[in-house]
């Protein structure tokens, strides 16, 4: 049950901040400079040569997603029980806030439904959308902290994976053209 609402927060997580359609034109915000990995900075050798050595098993069912990071990352067991503790301060932030914006959309398909007061479906909207607000604030603040307690290396193999997720979506481009 606990793997099931927690995949369910993550899920809910992503869902919620790509999908940020908004009832009306929000105020400017500042705007926040994330930047981009120096890929010059990153040994692509070196981390496929590591990530080959490594032994991580491929069995989901003896394996947590977390015991898979902590191996690739080669995190310490300090750094472990803090990534956990972490995990469990996002979910406790998090879950609360997925579950009052999955009502108040409950909520808003209703009054959708039945031809609700203009105003009130307004007000429903902006309440999702600050939820959806929070939500990823609190993402953010986890992965902040998270980052916070890698040393050098470990950031590096985190960054060559973040590289890696992006590129997961132009991948199948590439294969059928044999240009990898």
């Amino acid at each position: 049950m606990k793997r099931t609402g927690f995949a369910f927060a993550l899920l809910a997580i992503l869902l919620m901040s790509c999908s940020q359609a908004l009832a009306q034109k929000p105020a400017p915000k500042p705007t926040q400079v994330t930047p981009t990995p120096d890929l010059s900075k990153l040994d692509i050798e070196k981390i496929l040569q590591q990530a080959q050595t490594r032994k991580i098993q491929a069995n989901a069912e003896e394996t947590s997603p977390l015991q898979v990071v902590a191996e690739f990352l080669r995190l310490r067991p300090g750094q472990v029980s803090e990534l956990e503790q972490l995990l469990q301060a996002r979910q406790a932030a998090i879950v609360p806030k997925v579950q009052a914006a999955q009502a108040i959309t409950q909520q808003l398909e209703i009054m959708l439904n039945t031809g609700g007061n203009p105003a009130q479906v307004g007000v429903l909207v902006m309440q999702i959308h600050a939820l959806q607000q929070q939500t990823a604030q609190a993402q953010q603040a986890f992965l902040a902290q998270f980052v916070a307690i890698l040393d050098s290396d470990q950031l590096q193999e985190l960054q060559a994976v973040r590289i890696a997720a992006q590129l997961q979506a132009i991948l199948p481009a590439f294969q059928p053209i044999f240009l990898f």
